[in-house]
């Protein structure tokens, strides 16, 4: 494969399946190959994975292994959460590699006529521009969003961090919470979460919860003091646009912390036969970050 002076993108190995890595100086991203579209770790080139990953496939909800990393859910408007947002992405994937940008494009999906992909570039040695994108290639409309889920692993004393508004004269947004879906049941009042002055902060205690934000800055990240270092995703927020609950953002923790999901979404639209619907996140790493007095008037990304 082609290489960039700063970026190296080779192909390799992880945890037993073929896989591509992107590699700069001070991050590194490997993507599987063997199913997909997916990315299975990041973080530094000699640090420990920050994304969950379960190479086993012990967790499973039905016919889905749950694996992790980061993958392309979908939003559909009333409709979030259906068994279609987590539809199966178990077949190999399709690799194009140019320079410094790595696509990988999952197939057709035979019943839905939908398909996911990924485009990856390095920004610098430490910020990847990740775009997930759904493409209707049947007959009929579509209409939803990109749903971007991003499984990490929290190590001990790892904080987690939702910047709150925007700091202007009419600063406003909206904080939503499902009470209770499907089998899940969370408490109202948890003392996991924090609203501070300027974020909306969670200390996973093992305890299975979620939240939704209208998150203006449109920035989760989490905060490893182990590693001393933050993580950070940002995603454009368009305001006015349909998102699931109005919210741009949302938060899981699971049972036990076996992993918290940062979670972004774009904005809902129709798609027309050949039309696509897609969303750019911003990964950075960057030095510690106290969620706790993150203020409005200085962003963190």
């Amino acid at each position: 494969m082609k290489t960039s002076s700063a970026t190296r993108v080779t192909e390799t190995t992880f945890e037993g399946v073929p896989a591509v890595e992107i590699s700069t100086a001070k991050a590194k991203m490997v993507i599987p190959t063997a199913f997909g579209p997916r990315i299975a770790s990041f973080g530094r080139p000699r640090g420990r994975n920050l994304l969950f990953w379960d190479p086993k496939g012990i967790h499973r909800i039905g016919n889905f292994t749950i694996r992790g990393g980061h993958r392309i859910w979908m939003t559909r408007p009333m409709a979030d959460e259906t068994e279609e947002t987590y539809a199966p992405d178990d077949a190999p994937v399709e690799v194009r590699s140019r320079g410094a940008l790595v696509q990988v494009i999952g197939p057709e999906d035979p019943v839905r006529k939908l398909r996911r992909s990924l485009s990856i570039r390095a920004l610098d040695d430490e910020t990847f521009s990740v775009v997930s994108r759904i493409e209707n290639r049947g007959q009929m409309l579509w209409s939803g969003g990109v749903w971007g889920i991003t499984c990490t692993k929290p190590a001990r004393g790892t904080r987690y961090g939702i910047p709150l508004g925007d700091g202007s004269g009419w600063d406003m947004f909206r904080i939503g919470l499902a009470r209770q879906w499907a089998d899940h049941k969370v408490r109202v009042a948890d003392p996991q979460f924090t609203i501070c002055e300027g974020a909306m902060v969670l200390d996973p205690q093992g305890r299975e919860s979620k939240r939704f934000v209208e998150a203006p800055q449109g920035v989760i990240g989490m905060t490893d003091p182990g590693e001393r270092l933050s993580f950070i995703k940002k995603v454009k927020f368009t305001p006015g646009a349909s998102y699931p609950m109005s919210c741009n953002i949302a938060i899981f923790v699971a049972k036990k912390n076996l992993l918290v999901e940062m979670e972004t979404m774009g904005a809902e639209k129709g798609l027309r036969p050949g039309e696509s619907v897609e969303s750019e996140e911003i990964w950075a790493l960057r030095p510690p970050i106290d969620w706790t007095r993150v203020t409005p008037a200085k962003p963190v990304l």
